[in-house]
């Protein structure tokens, strides 16, 4: 993993990793620089992706989906400028994203009700990005809202056997994706860690 990543010094992050048979399984921001996670058992067979000052730049995105591939992780900056990386090799059939001033919850209920599932999201300063896709592998998903850490919520989901498969936050709410894998995990668990750096000596 990398991070503390600036703009200019992305690419060859990526290049390094892709030589080494790395693909991305995760990108974040912080303070206008970047984290990645590079891993070799996404399953992906080929990836793209766009820095760009416009946050999740439709067009882009759009030109990808034509050539089969899937958004996999984005990112959002302060400044209004994210990081969109695509796929192929994943399992989604369909996808849709969203762009909303406030948190868009009646969207998410519309497309759960048509076979989206929430797959990854993202805030740039005030700005949510969401995105869903079709054949997610998740039998089922709840979102938890909050001002703060939703943690008492968070682990009354744990119980019932939920497992947090996205989050993001704005300045003044943080919101958590919860779902149920249709493939039961085995002994799996999950813990969340709140740092003011990147965990590096943890992870």
């Amino acid at each position: 993993y990398h991070y503390n990543v600036a703009d200019s010094r992305l690419r060859q992050h990526v290049e390094k990793g892709n030589e080494d048979g790395l693909f991305i399984s995760c990108v974040a921001s912080a303070a206008n620089l970047w984290a990645l996670i590079m891993d070799a058992g996404t399953g992906f067979t080929s990836q793209v992706y766009e820095l760009s000052t416009v946050f999740l730049h439709k067009d882009w995105i759009m030109e990808q989906w034509e050539k089969n591939y899937y958004i996999s992780s984005i990112a959002g900056a302060n400044n209004g400028s994210s990081l969109v990386v695509m796929s192929k090799g994943t399992p989604y059939t369909q996808q849709s994203y969203k762009l909303s001033e406030s948190f868009p919850f009646k969207w998410i209920n519309k497309k759960w009700k048509e076979g989206f599932h929430v797959t990854s999201m993202t805030t740039a300063g005030s700005c949510w990005g969401v995105v869903m896709s079709r054949n997610s592998g998740f039998s089922d998903q709840v979102v938890e809202l909050d001002f703060l850490y939703p943690s008492e919520g968070i682990h009354r989901r744990w119980e019932s056997g939920y497992r947090i498969t996205s989050m993001a936050a704005t300045a003044d709410q943080a919101a958590f994706i919860l779902s149920i894998p249709k493939r039961k995990m085995m002994d799996e668990t999950q813990e969340t860690l709140r740092t003011s750096s990147f965990p590096s000596t943890h992870v």
